[in-house]
């Protein structure tokens, strides 16, 4: 159902304040609902250079919410949720062609124990050259439907083996799923991250609350000259 929904805003307004923008998956044609086939990723960065966007790391954004600066309306981020191979091999092929950053948000067990559709601490470690990493969670269970112990106990881990494979701390969080409520949002706040992600329509400016950062999916055939 969230993945409908999403596919029913297949229109975004890019006329006030930055954008975050997330994907999933690369021309994975399995999966249609989460994919971004080459051709429309290359025609969104094409949109994005010819009409003087500029593809920000998430860490510059962050930084001028931390100084209450206003955020120029032509700053864009992006995001991957999920780690899945397919950025990987399809994926950051294009992010390198255009020198765009990115920030990678690793779903830690399927790295962990090696789900094929997953990437690996290698690949994770060859893309953190080009972008930034932070975390998704350790199991990628729906957070509203666990205890506080439980999430206490699956950010913790994710934590630890992410810093553990990496070698250094993660810096952001985002929900899996994008799924959260305030009793989750304060669980997630006990940990020393910077900034915290949801999957909600809408744009970043000086007023938004950095542990409840809004991102627009860029999934399946999209109109970003729409107004």
């Amino acid at each position: 159902m969230k993945y409908f929904l999403l596919l029913c805003l297949s229109y975004l307004y890019l006329n006030a304040n930055a954008h975050i923008f997330i994907y999933h998956r690369f021309n994975d044609s399995k999966h249609e609902s989460t994919n971004t086939t080459l051709q429309e990723l290359e025609k969104e960065f094409e949109y994005f250079k010819t009409n003087n966007y500029v593809v920000v790391p998430l860490s510059k954004i962050i930084e001028k919410l931390n100084n209450k600066e206003v955020i120029p309306d032509n700053r864009v981020s992006l995001t991957i949720d999920d780690s899945y191979k397919s950025f990987y091999e399809n994926g950051l092929p294009i992010f390198k062609k255009y020198n765009y950053p990115f920030t990678l948000f690793v779903y830690v067990e399927a790295t962990e124990k090696k789900y094929p559709d997953f990437m690996n601490w290698e690949q994770i470690k060859e893309a953190s050259k080009y972008g930034e990493i932070a975390l998704h969670s350790y199991s990628h269970k729906q957070l509203m439907k666990l205890s506080n112990e439980e999430i206490i106990e699956d950010t913790k881990k994710s934590y630890e083996i992410f810093e553990k494979e990496l070698g250094f701390k993660p810096k952001g969080y985002s929900y899996p799923f994008g799924e959260y409520d305030d009793r989750v949002k304060e669980q997630i706040k006990k940990f020393d991250f910077e900034y915290i992600l949801n999957q909600n329509n809408g744009l970043v400016n000086v007023n938004s609350d950095i542990y409840d950062l809004k991102r627009v999916a860029l999934v399946g055939k999209i109109d970003l000259k729409r107004n």
